[in-house]
């Protein structure tokens, strides 16, 4: 049987909650992650994964996580969200520092 795309929504320190419905495609995927609203206000950074590995990140910057491990992005999430230059920033911020804090 093929594994199919679940969404996991991932907060600042790397946290995330997985939604139960899985999709046969990332179109179905993406469609249901623009619908659920603030459900998951407090896990603002949405990754589809399939197995254990991020399969697609809706945009940039923060595309150049997929293919890596869930608990890879998790531990580097929380590691960059103790920084004290990461402290009260939003998540669009939040995306870029991680992207520019592990080049």
């Amino acid at each position: 049987m093929e594994t199919r795309y679940k969404l996991i929504c991932m907060s600042f320190d790397g946290e995330y909650q997985t939604e139960h419905p899985e999709f046969d495609d990332l179109e179905s995927l993406w469609d249901y992650a623009n619908d659920i609203g603030s459900k998951w206000f407090f896990y603002p950074f949405y990754f589809a994964v399939k197995g254990k590995t991020i399969a697609d990140k809706p945009e940039f910057p923060l595309d150049f996580l997929k293919g890596k491990r869930v608990s890879t992005v998790s531990k580097l999430f929380k590691r960059l969200s103790k920084k004290p230059d990461a402290q009260d920033l939003d998540s669009d911020e939040f995306a870029f520092y991680v992207a520019d804090n592990t080049k």
